[in-house]
């Protein structure tokens, strides 16, 4: 408990007594606000917020270039929690900074509907600069925005503080990996060293030399004790105009620093510290045993730094990107993913903040422009990306550039791999962030790559995440119609792509039909709808081929986006859906087809995995021809 009261005359260096006995007031009453809320909610960790508390008191009160009344100004600092079990440390710093979260909003923390969530979230809660929670995914995204403001050229820093977890989780590897070879020099990672974890002691699970691993990725590294403002001062402030490297803080600090009993040990972090233990602490600390006291000089004094800082926030252009897109031919028969890639090169002409990159696939899943150059180690002029081997660290990264509101990203990889980034996903959803990925390779179909490359699973799964708005074009006509709506989306969007090249199917209907999701490509002749064939992607023009062998009472439609159809009106849904008996195609799982075919319908689907070979072979063996399907179809229906 020393840590925070060891300043005198001799070394508080350029500070004034009256900013240091007010970065002390910030600190302990941050540990306070932390004890009072975690007691009334009944659950939180106070854990971190009461050992980071100088850390948030200095780098609001001294470092951070912020504006509360204009939140969203491009020139801000970043701040993300990545450790967001701790977030009653960021939401307390940001209601004493003056951000609209009131001592109610924390008197309401983990409460239904509240400002006040457990893990920070940037749908509830303005100041919030990413939805933080799972384990060192705000490292990636703290990576993303860093990169972000270095492609816009602007003098921002981002700074992200990381317990343990997030530094053992593997996604702060990928991620600090890229940022040092980049040398993003405006990044700024303080890792809470406070040597314990939920279940214990961090030296049970994990001893790692963090100064010899981050420096071999290519960072600059300090340490100092997270509890003395002189040394936090004396290695924060000169990175502020004087940053050569993306940074790493080693802060050694004392998990629950303030209460008598629990500090520095286990149960300081995830449960209320108790009544008794709170009194003791603000006791200890010279604190008015008062729930949820602030000195009002507080507020004037954060209030003065924050009034520095005024600049505009980024407005985005509105652009037409249907009249680009509809014009736009393509040679037939063409892969979905070359026919994205051409559009792809075509819009980046349009938008300027489209940033394009790869998991070290792009020549495979059509994402490289051909115009513009890449970025690299100091050279951010470049619009495409080499992610290298890095799923989860891309998804993630991504997420961040999407988060400044300042680049439009769009990630490519196959399909089979976007399990290793789906965390990611889910998060990007969770968020409402505008990112596009391009999935290629879409089914057992790419061929001899075998079954550890051909998805079968994936698609059933990314239709699973709410918000995410996922697209499997027939063809080159359905791709056009899949980018119009990607960019129209307020979310991001899964294009599912082929590798083998399709014909183009014979159109009458719009770009709006396509739109909607699932429309009509091939009518019935008879008034009697015998069948009904729902098809996706490659399977599309399968389904014709069956259809016409079943007989003019037979009804095909295309249904490239469940997530579309379920926005059209209940009526076009019932007409669309009409049929005896009704049949899915698609060359994956079943999963979530019989809500459209009903329980008797027949999927034309798969239950294992793929195999080696060619897509004859394949077609043969799963089923996946017109005879087999025919067969299937008339005996379902004869017994």
């Amino acid at each position: 408990m020393n840590g925070y009261n060891n300043l005198t005359k001799e070394n508080i260096s350029d500070h004034t007594k009256l900013q240091t006995l007010m970065l002390k007031k910030i600190t302990n009453t941050i540990r306070a606000l932390t004890m009072d809320a975690v007691e009334k909610a009944g659950s939180g960790h106070p854990g971190l917020p009461m050992g980071c508390a100088e850390l948030g008191a200095f780098l609001f009160a001294e470092f951070l270039r912020y504006n509360p009344s204009n939140p969203k100004w491009k020139n801000r600092d970043r701040l993300i929690l990545s450790a967001g079990h701790g977030s009653l440390w960021l939401y307390i710093c940001l209601h004493l900074a003056g951000y609209p979260i009131t001592i109610d909003d924390l008197k309401q923390f983990r409460q239904f509907g509240s400002k006040t969530p457990s893990h920070p979230d940037v749908m509830k809660t303005v100041g919030i600069e990413a939805t933080t929670g799972v384990d060192g995914q705000g490292v990636g995204f703290a990576v993303g925005q860093a990169l972000a403001l270095k492609i816009q050229n602007l003098s921002s820093k981002v700074i992200v503080l990381a317990g343990d977890g997030c530094l053992m989780e593997g996604i702060s590897y990928e991620s600090c990996s890229l940022a040092g070879h980049l040398n993003l020099n405006n990044l700024i990672l303080i890792y809470d060293s406070n040597r314990t974890t939920l279940d214990g002691y961090v030296n049970e699970s994990f001893s790692e030399d963090v100064h010899t691993r981050f420096r071999a990725q290519g960072w600059e590294t300090f340490e100092i004790d997270g509890h003395d403002l002189n040394q936090i001062q004396e290695v924060l402030l000169p990175l502020r105009e004087n940053q050569n490297k993306p940074v790493i803080i080693i802060a050694n600090t004392k998990i629950g620093c303030g209460s008598p009993t629990k500090e520095g040990t286990p149960a300081a972090h995830g449960r209320p510290l108790g009544v008794e233990e709170i009194e003791k602490a603000k006791t200890a600390l010279f604190l008015p045993s008062e729930p949820f006291y602030v000195d009002p000089s507080i507020y004037s004094f954060l209030s003065k730094k924050s009034q520095e800082h005024t600049e505009e926030s980024p407005t985005l252009e509105k652009i037409n990107y249907k009249s680009i897109i509809e014009p736009i031919n393509f040679s037939s028969p063409i892969a979905s993913r070359w026919a994205s890639h051409k559009l792809l090169n075509i819009l980046s002409d349009y938008i300027p903040k489209m940033i394009v990159g790869s998991a070290d696939l792009s020549s495979s899943d059509g994402t490289f422009l051909h115009k513009y150059g890449f970025i690299a180690r100091n050279y951010f002029e470049g619009r495409n990306i080499k992610y290298g081997v890095r799923e989860f660290a891309m998804g993630c990264i991504a997420a961040g550039m999407a988060q400044t509101e300042l680049i439009l990203p769009v990630i490519g990889t196959f399909l089979a791999f976007a399990d290793y980034m789906r965390s990611a996903i889910r998060l990007t959803c969770l968020m409402h962030l505008k990112v596009i990925y391009q999935f290629t390779h879409d089914s057992i179909f790419v061929g001899h790559d075998g079954p550890t490359h051909q998805p079968i699973e994936q698609i059933s799964s990314l239709r699973g995440i709410p918000g995410l708005q996922v697209i499997r074009p027939a063809d080159s006509f359905e791709v056009k119609m899949a980018w119009i709506a990607a960019l129209e989306y307020e979310g991001p969007t899964a294009l599912i792509l082929s590798r083998q090249p399709l014909l183009d199917i014979n159109h009458s209907c719009s770009i709006e039909d396509a739109l909607k999701g699932a429309y009509i490509i091939k009518e019935a002749e008879t008034e009697n709808i015998e069948y009904l064939i729902l098809a996706t992607g490659s399977e599309v023009q399968l389904a014709i081929d069956v259809a016409k062998e079943l007989g003019p009472g037979s009804r095909v439609v295309s249904m490239p986006s469940w997530e579309l159809f379920e926005k059209q009106t209940k009526a076009y849904k019932e007409f669309l859906l009409k049929g005896n008996l009704k049949i899915s195609i698609e060359a994956g799982i079943d999963q979530g087809w019989h809500k459209y075919i009903d329980s008797k319908g027949i999927a034309i689907a798969l239950s294992e995995f793929g195999e080696c070979g060619s897509i004859a072979d394949f077609q043969e063996h799963f089923g996946y021809t017109k005879e087999k399907i025919v067969n299937k179809i008339i005996q379902t229906k004869d017994f």
